[in-house]
């Protein structure tokens, strides 16, 4: 087996991100639930960047594609709009969420007048 530069960079830029995401958590600004996953997502990428060619077979075969390129690609796509729902869901919570402390303040200001 051939190691080639990406497979040495992706993981330690991985273990980077990982250390980052952990020193969030040890100092409040990330939950748990965030750090697993951020944890999880950056070793599932130096794990593709370590063996590409295994996982990449893995997943055509799971979703039936005979090229594993085609078959990288559709995954990254769902796992994309997946988060893109999430962000999406946030949003929208934290619109509601205004949208009511702008009314609570609202109305406690035309009492005070």
């Amino acid at each position: 087996m051939e190691i080639r530069y990406f497979q040495i960079i992706i993981p330690l830029i991985s273990l980077l991100f990982i250390y980052f995401q952990y020193r969030d958590y040890s100092t409040n600004k990330s939950r748990i639930n965030e750090t697993v996953l951020v944890s999880l997502f950056w070793v599932g990428v130096s794990g593709l960047a370590l063996f590409p060619d295994y996982i990449s077979d893995i997943i055509a075969n799971v979703f039936g594609i005979k090229d594993n390129i085609n078959a990288l690609i559709f995954f990254a796509l769902g796992v994309l709009f997946y988060f893109q729902l999430q962000l999406y869901k946030t949003i929208r919570k934290q619109d509601k969420l205004l949208t009511e402390l702008t009314r609570k303040v609202a109305l406690q200001n035309e009492k005070n007048t």
